[in-house]
């Protein structure tokens, strides 16, 4: 929304809008007082503008109500769809309604930022807790870059000390593995586990990994060797097996053909080709050998029945052809065994005669044979060899593990060292910055925290002049995060104000708090409200408070003061509230479901009588009698100013009669107001003849205005109307319509009012 002059707040179905109300502000104030006895909707105004804000009501919170508070915002009896709230400005217009749960506010960021002060807010910024009150006021210092880097470097500095801490844990753990190593070699005498280890992997630089490769090589050269025996014996074995039955199975074969005659061979096998002829060829027309076709039609008949006769003979071929399939499998068994073998030794050869044998391990004394029938021997003659080569390449592989365990714990426990050295110097610089970053962000925390106690000690001041409370320090506790202590001044010491102000003294600290706080950031652009803030201000201050209102809302792009506190009514009406700028007086009238809220203006005492006078008919009585009143509050006005001599009364209560006479003598003629306009002297008028007639006509204010009584019906009527237009024009002499009595003596010669547009003579009573 465009910084610009309030127009008008239109609320409907709002809190205790239950009927629509429209509140027009004034084009050329930027001061509303707003007063209306309790229960009169002060407070709903003041939440809407809350509700516009930031999109909730304040007034709600903490009143025991639960959560949902919205559910509340609609008046008695409507529903969150009626909700309206609306502000026109000159830069225009911002509309609030519900929708659900969720107040949206259009156009978005059009928003007015405000300051809500309401009572019990109050104790929040005098009477809470330390840390209640820093979170009161925390938004107002913008520290988020240094909490920033504070919460940084504190998680660094906790890191740190935890992984110094971890390190020097695996540290440990590690020193204690090289001390299991250490334990394990005997503790050689002269050397610790660190000095040991060191030692140990300096004489272990020989590379074992060739080593093992190579006696690997060997070994499994070796081992191709180790069953070649058997294998060739079980060959063997089968061979002779084969050929003695390809022996047997012949001879069966040879007396089956024997039996069959000539030819048995062939004819089996004519006759199996026959079959296989006919399986494909049932039904033959002829022979396939003679291309007869006499017995064609036997063929089919005829081959099996031959067949059966060689049954014999077909067993003993088949068998026969078995044992040769046999032989031959048994043969080139052998031959690949033999082929092995071949291989095998050739291999081991080659890899003995690369090997490169070491101190105490030792090699065969005779070559591998050539003839696999030789090999068992051999083997067994070289089995403690190859049983020492295993027990070598076990020795080897298990050094280089060793050696590797050995060197990955001293690199362990040096890395572990390493890096704990390295934290133990690098927590304490973590842990610095992280103090230079608190000291810095306390530094500048106080020196805007004293710039905020200085100006509520100055504010404090104008409502409590020499009362030497103004003395106000808002310090940060040095031991906590967030806990801001409040500290005055009192009888030469510094003490908590809670325990020594009076609770009037309290309630105007926590405003000149307040708005100590809301100067801080742009108030030309904030809506300031105070919301019956000031019931509590004790009769002796409450001028003064009124006055610092006055002054401290100019800074504001609007501010509203709503009120229950009559005595402010009664000064306006008597024209004893006109600040140096202008300001809007609003009074709220007697609430009503039906009516809602709503307004009427404060008619001052001389703008009543002004219409009394104006009236027709004109009612005489009480002409006369609100002349009275007005004539007693300007006589009373001026004895006190001029400390003039009344008789002494218990409740300090004068009449007409005791106060006119009061002003007499050299004071009556020396009394005179002169006019200015643009600060420019114009007429200069004396009262002293208008205080000569009044006090000829005095009596008929008693006699017409004040009482019942036969003597008024025998005054002139004309008498009562002069009394009341000479008050009438002593007022208007005295009293400037906007800018009120003379009460300020500054000048040093005169009394003048706030606009300096009335400037009552002389500043002293003459002697």
């Amino acid at each position: 929304m465009t910084k610009s002059h309030l127009k008008t707040l239109h609320v409907s179905g709002f809190r205790g809008a239950s009927s629509p109300l429209t509140l027009s502000f004034a084009s050329d104030s930027r001061l509303t007082m707003i007063y209306g006895e309790n229960g009169s909707g002060k407070t709903t105004i003041c939440d809407a503008f809350e509700f516009l804000a930031k999109g909730k009501v304040g007034s709600l919170d903490d009143r025991g109500i639960g959560s949902g508070l919205e559910k509340y915002y609609p008046s008695a009896g409507k529903a969150p769809a009626d909700v309206t709230v609306k502000l026109e400005s000159q830069g225009g217009a911002c509309e609030g309604r519900l929708n659900g749960k969720t107040a949206q506010i259009s156009p978005v960021g059009s928003s007015p930022q405000i300051e809500i002060l309401r009572q019990r807010q109050i104790a929040g910024l005098v009477e809470a807790k330390p840390a209640d009150r820093y979170e009161a006021i925390k938004r107002f210092i913008d520290i988020s870059e240094f909490e920033q880097s504070e919460k940084a470097l504190s998680d660094l500095a906790k890191g740190l000390k935890a992984e110094e801490k971890a390190a020097k844990l695996s540290e440990g753990q590690s020193l204690d593995t090289l001390q299991g190593f250490f334990d394990a070699a005997g503790k050689p005498s002269g050397q610790n586990p660190v000095s040991w280890a060191k030692d140990r992997l300096a004489n272990s630089s020989i590379n074992r990994d060739a080593d093992i490769t190579a006696i690997g090589r060997l070994r499994d050269a070796y081992l191709k060797l180790v069953d070649l025996p058997q294998r060739f014996e079980a060959s063997q074995r089968a061979a002779r097996d084969a050929e003695s039955a390809f022996e047997s199975a012949t001879i069966e074969f040879n007396a089956a053909a024997l039996q069959v005659g000539t030819g048995a061979n062939e004819i089996l096998d004519l006759l199996e080709a026959g079959q296989r002829y006919l399986h494909v060829h049932s039904d033959p027309t002829e022979c396939p050998l003679c291309s007869s076709a006499e017995n064609a039609k036997e063929l089919s008949a005829n081959i099996p029945a031959r067949l059966e006769q060689l049954t014999a003979l077909r067993k003993a071929t088949a068998q026969k052809k078995t044992c040769e399939t046999s032989l031959t499998s048994s043969s080139n068994s052998l031959q690949k065994i033999k082929e092995d073998h071949r291989l095998a030794v050739n291999g081991f050869r080659e890899v003995l005669s690369e090997f490169d044998w070491k101190e105490g391990l030792k090699s065969p004394k005779a070559d591998v044979p050539g003839v696999i029938e030789n090999l068992s021997g051999w083997l067994a003659e070289t089995d403690d060899l190859q049983k020492a080569w295993q027990r070598k390449d076990e020795e080897w592989r298990g050094e280089k593990q060793f050696v590797a365990a050995l060197n990955a714990a001293i690199d362990q426990y040096e890395s572990n060292l390493c890096r704990s050295k390295e934290l133990e110097g690098l927590v304490p610089r973590a842990e610095s910055a992280l103090a230079i970053c608190i000291g810095e962000r306390r530094k500048f925390t106080d020196g805007i925290l004293a710039d905020i106690a200085e100006k509520v000690g100055q504010l404090y001041e104008m409502v409590h002049p020499g009362e030497g409370l103004d003395k106000i320090a808002l310090p940060l506790d040095p031991g906590k995060r967030a806990s801001l202590e409040l500290k005055a001044e009192f009888s030469g010491l510094e003490v908590p104000p809670q325990a020594y102000f009076s609770q009037s003294h309290l309630d105007t600290l926590g405003l000149c708090v307040f708005f100590a706080l809301a100067l801080r950031e742009t108030p030309e652009e904030k809506i300031l409200i105070l919301d019956d803030v000031l019931g509590s201000v004790d009769e002796p201050h409450v001028d003064r408070v009124i006055q610092m209102v006055y002054e401290t809302s100019k800074k504001f792009r609007h501010t509203i003061v709503t009120t229950h506190y009559r005595p402010w009514k009664e000064k306006y009406r008597w024209g004893a509230l006109r600040p140096d700028q202008p300001f809007q007086f609003v009074e709220l009238k007697r609430w009503s479901m039906g009516s809602g809220i709503s307004t009427g203006d404060i008619t001052p005492e001389i703008s009543f009588l002004k219409a009394y006078l104006a009236a027709d008919p004109i009612d005489h009585q009480t002409v006369c009698g609100k002349a009275g009143v007005i004539l007693e509050a300007i006589l009373d006005y001026l004895v006190q100013k001029y400390e003039c001599s009344v008789p002494r009364k218990k409740d300090n209560r004068y009449t007409l009669g005791e106060l006119l006479p009061a002003i007499n003598g050299k004071l009556k003629s020396a009394l005179a107001v002169v006019q200015v306009v643009d600060g420019v002297e114009g007429s200069r008028t004396s009262l002293k003849p208008v205080l000569d007639e009044l006090e000829k006509i005095v009596q008929v204010r008693n006699a017409a205005g004040a009482h019942f009584n036969e003597i008024a019906h025998h005054l002139p009527e004309d008498d009562g109307l002069s009394f009341a237009r000479h008050v009438e024009t002593l007022f208007d002499t005295i009293v400037h319509p906007d800018h009120g009595w003379p009460n300020n003596d500054k000048s040093g010669s005169y009394w003048r009012n706030s606009g300096d547009s009335r400037r009552l003579h002389p500043l002293k009573k003459p002697n």
